[in-house]
Formats: C-alpha cells, sequence, structure tokens
C-alpha cells in the first residue's frame, strides 16, 4: 500500500494531540496542591510586603510538605472567618491556646509556637495600668480583643479595633489611652510613627501559632511532620534576641 504526504500527515495529527495530552497530564501530576493562607500582619514575624521570620518557617514548611505557599495578607478577624468557609487553609498568628467564642470547636491549631510578649503601650507611664480604669478606651488590631478582654477582665465595650497603624496613630494622637498588642510589631510601627516618647508594659508572655480547620486532618499532619523537620530556632533566632527587654521601659523615637 502506497502512502501520500497528505495521507501521512492526517496520520501524525493522533499522535500529536496524544502527546499533548500526556504532557498536560504529566503537568497536572507534577503540580505541588495548593496551601492556602490567611496572615494578619505582625512585623518582624509578618510583614505587609509577605516577608518576615513566621513567612520564612513557612517557605520552609510549605517545601518541606511538598505544597505551594499561597500567601494573603488581611485582619485577623478576617483570617478566621475565611479559614472556617473553607477560603483558606492556614491563618496566623493565633493567640495559641486562648483564642474565644468556639474557635477550636472549628479549628485547631499546628504544633509549631513562637514565643511573643503581649505589651502594653501608653503617653504617660500611668495609663500603662489600663485594667483599673472604667472608660479609657484600648486599642487593638482587628480580631484580637476578645481574647484580650478574657485575659485581662477588661470589658469589650473599652476596645477600639483597627488595623495595627491607625491603632497606633490613634495612640500618639491621644484618641485612645492605651494599645494592647504584640511587643516588636507596636515597636516596629512606633518608630515610623512617634514624635515622642512612649512607655510600655509587659501584659503577657504568649506563644503565637498557626490553625487549620479541625476537619483538615490530613493537612494538620502533614505539616506537623514537615515542620519537625524544619530548623525553627536557627530562622527565629534574630527576633527571640529582640525580645530580652525589661518588663517596663520607655521607646524613645
Amino acid at each position: 500500500m502506497t502512502f501520500s504526504r497528505r495521507s501521512l500527515s492526517v496520520l501524525k495529527i493522533p499522535a500529536l494531540a496524544l502527546f499533548a495530552l500526556l504532557a498536560v497530564g504529566q503537568t497536572f501530576a507534577d503540580a505541588k496542591p495548593a496551601l492556602r493562607v490567611g496572615l494578619e500582619p505582625l512585623p518582624p514575624l509578618i510583614n505587609e510586603n509577605r516577608t518576615g521570620y513566621s513567612i520564612e518557617w513557612l517557605q520552609a514548611v510549605a517545601e518541606e510538605a511538598g505544597m505551594a505557599l499561597h500567601i494573603r495578607i488581611m485582619p485577623y478577624s478576617r483570617a478566621k472567618v475565611a479559614l472556617i468557609t473553607g477560603q483558606v487553609d492556614l491563618i496566623g498568628h493565633t493567640p495559641r491556646g486562648l483564642e474565644t467564642g468556639g474557635f477550636y470547636d472549628d479549628a485547631v491549631e499546628l504544633n509549631h509556637r513562637v514565643p511573643t510578649k503581649m505589651d502594653a503601650f501608653a503617653l504617660t507611664p500611668a495609663e500603662l495600668d489600663f485594667e483599673e480604669g472604667w472608660m479609657e478606651l484600648v486599642g487593638t488590631p482587628f480580631g484580637n480583643s476578645a481574647f484580650i478582654a478574657d485575659l485581662t477582665g477588661v470589658t469589650r465595650d473599652r476596645f477600639v479595633e483597627a488595623s495595627l497603624t491607625r491603632i497606633v496613630n490613634m495612640l500618639v494622637a491621644g484618641r485612645v489611652h492605651a494599645v494592647v498588642f504584640e511587643r516588636m510589631s507596636v515597636v516596629t510601627q512606633l518608630h515610623h510613627q512617634a514624635s515622642k516618647p512612649v512607655y510600655y508594659r509587659l501584659v503577657k508572655e504568649i506563644d503565637a501559632g498557626f490553625a487549620v480547620r479541625k476537619d483538615n486532618d490530613a493537612l494538620l499532619k502533614r505539616l506537623n511532620a514537615a515542620a519537625q523537620r524544619i530548623d525553627a530556632e536557627k530562622i527565629y533566632a534574630p527576633y527571640e534576641n529582640v525580645l530580652d527587654w525589661p518588663d517596663r521601659g520607655t521607646i524613645e523615637p
């Protein structure tokens, strides 16, 4: 049987199509599963530009777990909703073991923890004792007032929530009497925004963590296993060195 050039070209088409399908299939097979993460800004652990010590840790864990990391920066209150509704797979930082409002009915935290210090900041030393007041306003970033209220015994109606930048601006402008939040994130903002000394006092040492949905046990085990193979102490060493401050002091502009 004799084939013309035209008939040979026709025979090549299915082969080319099959090759293309195999290539696409291989691409999908090689693709890493996505790890969608919602993070609250907490400099220098989590910066707005997706850098920071905890970002570095997450990148290492995702690589070790064979997953593709996708980070979205958002307020903590929004991150909690995004986790429960399935918009993200992991959120942080949580106040490890201290969340409220049925959070642990729907979420579970990884074994990983980051030591942090929650401080009060004020323009005068007297205003640092915010727990003793009854009408002074206390500022904290979105989604944090519930657990801080439970922790300190301060009523929820005294809290004002906004972004970290705005809360620090309100303190400097005298619109809130104190700010209560993680030490170094507030100090970082004060160095950019304050023009006069700000006083601080340790409120409580708190471990920060990450959480996944409670029904996603496979992801929990996968990330915990990957985290065990990461040298977290090396990653966080520069941050932990700056935590060794006195329990009371002054932040100079």
